[in-house]
């Protein structure tokens, strides 16, 4: 279980509650079955998997959760394909084509006669609360997801007041100083292959590298161009690579060698205890990025 991507939520000065309250609420908005005549249904799941049921993985202070959806899948154009056979029958029959309420009427009967028969997608997000720190980290970059991950949270709780991580400047200003070299790159820090240039007069102009050497020519030509560092890789003391976003998001983290070798060999250990192996390695991991990026960022 390694998280691939972090949007960041800060919690405020609110006291959260102690695993077992947290626990006891979460049961409050276990994900339902969703049944024949629903499109989505939405609410907390075992972070290990639907073998498992608990619904929190608490440990060293860092409480892991999970957000499942399950979600129908009735593509419109099957949808439409009903209507316009129904529309003809009604046509043959009446000398004249359904008007589009009666077009509208046919498409709710339609779409609760294939409701029950549609294909059923789940889905599930990881994320965990790291206490210490007051963090939401949720494991992936869509605004969409990860809000609707502490959405669940203020639900169950009443009251989750989690506010999306910003920096109080422009991070893009840092990250082109870095690319551009008029900024030292902190020692513990070092460029990885992959970058995207954007202009900021020209939403549309959008420059992406990838598997390239930053400090090419081609790329500083850009910059004195005016383009701006709008995604950065960047490798953290030879244990972390991602690419850091102009919304401090992180995307395609990899824990690298460093990480991997103090997992040692797996052999003898069960599966749960080689998933909180990974747990505590990686929250411990990520807390020491976070505690970099925060003082170069000067997270709000």
């Amino acid at each position: 279980m390694w998280f691939k991507n972090l949007t960041l939520f800060r919690l405020d000065e609110q006291e959260l509650p102690a695993d077992a309250a947290l626990v006891e609420v979460m049961e409050t908005r276990r994900r339902p079955d969703c049944g024949p005549l629903e499109a989505f249904s939405v609410g907390f799941v075992s972070p290990f998997g639907p073998q498992h049921d608990g619904l929190l993985h608490s440990l060293a202070g860092y409480d892991l959760v999970a957000l499942g959806q399950e979600k129908r899948v009735l593509p419109p154009a099957v949808i439409n394909d009903v209507v316009a056979e129904k529309a003809r029958a009604i046509e043959d029959e009446s000398g004249r084509p359904p008007g589009k309420r009666r077009r509208r009427e046919l498409a709710e009967a339609a779409t609760t006669e294939l409701l029950p028969k549609a294909f059923l997608v789940r889905s599930t997000n990881l994320a965990y609360i790291d206490r210490a720190q007051r963090l939401l980290v949720v494991d992936t970059t869509s605004d969409k997801v990860a809000e609707a991950v502490a959405t669940e949270m203020r639900e169950a709780l009443g009251s989750f007041p989690a506010i999306p991580l910003a920096g109080e400047g422009d991070p893009s200003v840092l990250l082109t100083a870095w690319l551009a070299g008029s900024e030292p790159l902190p020692a513990d820090f070092e460029l990885g292959e992959e970058c995207e240039l954007r202009d900021p007069g020209d939403t549309h102009t959008v420059i992406s590298a990838r598997g390239q050497d930053l400090t090419a020519e081609e790329i500083r030509e850009h910059l004195k161009s005016g383009k701006q560092v709008s995604r950065l890789g960047l490798i953290f003391d030879e244990r972390l690579s991602f690419v850091l976003d102009a919304q401090l998001k992180v995307r395609k983290l990899k824990f690298l060698d460093l990480i991997q070798e103090k997992l040692g060999d797996s052999d003898g250990r069960g599966a749960e205890a080689e998933l909180d192996a990974r747990f505590a390695l990686m929250t411990h991991e990520l807390a020491r990025l976070y505690t970099r990026l925060d003082a170069l960022f000067t997270f709000a």
